[in-house]
């Protein structure tokens, strides 16, 4: 079954042409994140089944899930215990390869890699991992280099942040987060006026405050191996509503730490530009985006590892060798599309695909409309839909 990687091992080295795998693993610790990667995935013509923890259930609901297995990622499991069980699901199911879907999977299979005797989607080596995306690590990191970050520091609890706030030891407006968590979680801007208030409901520590720049934001995706840049989407989405549009300084910044890290793997990092066009790093997501299925539909799908072949892109020389961009436009995610509609507004094409690429799934889709998640506990409707 394992035919195309023979002579790979569970590492597959960069430059290395490979077969597009007709069976995968996903590993999956929430939901939402990974339900756009294994659409992806599926995208690309394999199966994918999913090893899940039970937050992530209702991956099972979807006709892409091809089969689910219920699996605990955090805490950190026994690695050689989960090896065992994880090889053994491949062996029964014909799996090809091994790929995770969010921060937390991408993580524990970069502990469980060597173990492992099935390839693995290229993801960065433990050490990498941590050092992007741990926002006060990555915040010393560019200090390091140079590279333009707001500054900040770590307050060690909530009781420490009011009390800096009402010493006035931080300049406001800020902006708090965690340092390990994702997806914006935690994330919150503050001001003379609502600092108190919002530092009395802080739910985390430690606290990463940071200094708060004026700008536009900009999210850049990158797909890489050993170093090298071969696709790449930029980026901003307000209301779910996507602008694609290139950024050369940003990009040229992040392929700077691309090549410094010999990186592999998907990274997504989020920037703030300034109106001078300043680039200020914000953080780094080494993994899948939680957007990466609107890439996809916008023509480069990150989960597809043979570079040049998505539709609708065009191949930039800024950088060394071929960059699988897409085109410059605008695409709208249903809820987006509905306020487009309703203002009198044509539809583009990408939006369409974007509708269809929903509707696709219609049990899925129907229940995150209704918002079961978000709503009421769903244990019950998930079991009966997955049984």
């Amino acid at each position: 079954m394992n035919a195309p990687f023979a002579q790979t091992g569970s590492i597959i080295p960069s430059g290395t042409a490979i077969r597009e795998p007709k069976r995968i693993l996903l590993l999956a610790h929430a939901y939402q994140a990974p339900y756009r990667a294994m659409r992806c995935a599926a995208a690309t013509g394999a199966k994918v089944f999913v090893f899940a923890t039970s937050e992530a259930r209702s991956l099972g609901v979807s006709r892409f899930c091809a089969g689910i297995h219920e699996f605990r990622f955090d805490p950190m499991p026994d690695l050689r215990k989960a090896s065992a069980e994880i090889e053994g699901f491949i062996a029964t199911h014909g799996i090809d390869m091994v790929m995770p879907a969010d921060a937390v999977t991408t993580r524990f299979l970069a502990c469980i890699r060597p173990l492992l005797k099935t390839p693995v989607f290229p993801i960065p080596d433990l050490e990498a991992f941590d050092q992007l995306a741990t926002k006060d690590r990555f915040m010393d990191f560019c200090r390091a280099r140079d590279i333009r970050h707001p500054e900040g520091h770590l307050l060690a609890n909530r009781a420490a942040l009011v009390a800096a706030i009402k010493n006035d030891a931080i300049r406001l407006p800020a902006i708090l987060k965690p340092v390990n968590r994702w997806g914006g979680v935690g994330v919150i801007r503050i001001d003379k006026h609502n600092a108190e208030e919002i530092a009395a409901k802080i739910d985390y520590a430690p606290i990463l405050v940071q200094d708060y720049v004026e700008g536009v934001d900009r999210s850049i995706s990158v797909f890489c191996r050993g170093g090298v840049v071969s696709k790449q989407v930029t980026y901003c989405y307000p209301d779910a509503a996507f602008t694609f549009q290139g950024e050369p300084e940003l990009a040229r910044i992040v392929g700077g730490i691309v090549r410094g890290l010999k990186l592999d793997g998907v990274f997504n990092f989020d920037a703030r530009i300034e109106a001078d066009g300043t680039v200020w790093l914000l953080e780094c997501n080494p993994r899948f985006f939680f957007t990466m299925d609107a890439a996809m539909i916008a023509g480069a799908n990150f989960a597809k590892i043979e570079d040049g072949r998505d539709s609708d892109v065009r191949v930039s020389s800024r950088q060394p060798g071929p960059v699988v961009t897409v085109a410059d436009g605008e695409l709208r995610q249903p809820e987006a599309l509905l306020r487009h509609l309703l203002r009198g507004r044509a539809p583009n094409i990408r939006d369409w695909k974007m509708l269809i690429h929903w509707l696709k799934d219609p049990v899925y889709f129907g229940l995150a409309v209704a918002g079961y998640k978000r709503r009421w506990n769903a244990n019950w409707l998930e079991r009966l839909l997955t049984a």
